[in-house]
């Protein structure tokens, strides 16, 4: 055995040594920052990980060894912390904050709620209005089939349709390029 490799398995020793008579007494001194057990082992764990990554670096039976993990398992436990107070900040900062769909008529909208904004308007025209726009639309009827069945000129289809339109407009405004489309591709 080489100097350099029974260098290396002495470190080896002191580090398992270290590990097994220091790791429970760091779960234990992280409680003073962290409740949940789980947690608390996963950051002393990580840390001897990480002493273990540089064990060429230090040496494991130093006196400065035992202060510097309890100086990390201190360090990730506030770090932990910090990070949980960032996500709760956030959590509550997304609850309470009202939906954009709510309050921002330039926000966007599903197509299911974009129907529902279509219908809800619709609900307010006149029932011959109404059948004439879903026959004419959604229905890919003719002015002159829906004249036909509703026993009315052409020219009424028109001037309801044209109503309609207006009605959308102003109702709608912020969402008539999309609902246009909508209409036109036929998958309203």
């Amino acid at each position: 055995m080489t100097k350099l490799s029974l260098l290396r398995h002495n470190k080896e020793q002191a580090f398992k040594q270290l590990y097994e008579e220091y790791y429970a007494p760091f779960c234990l001194y992280a409680k003073r920052f962290i409740e949940e057990k789980e947690i608390r082992e996963d950051i002393v764990s990580e840390v001897f990980v990480s002493l273990w990554d540089r064990i060429d670096a230090f040496e494991p039976d130093s006196d400065t060894t035992l202060g510097y993990i309890k100086m990390c398992v201190k360090n990730n436990c506030l770090n932990y912390l910090k990070h949980q107070e960032y996500e709760w900040n956030y959590a509550e900062l997304v609850h309470k904050k009202t939906p954009i769909y709510e309050n921002e008529p330039d926000s966007v909208y599903t197509l299911n709620e974009l129907y529902h904004m279509l219908y809800e308007t619709l609900d307010k025209l006149p029932e011959n209005y109404r059948t004439v726009f879903i026959e004419s639309f959604f229905n890919g009827k003719t002015h002159a089939e829906i004249a036909e069945e509703l026993n009315l000129s052409v020219k009424s289809i028109n001037r309801y349709k044209q109503k309609t339109m207006e009605l959308l407009q102003n109702e709608l405004k912020e969402y008539m390029p999309l609902l246009v489309f909508m209409l036109i591709s036929g998958r309203a």
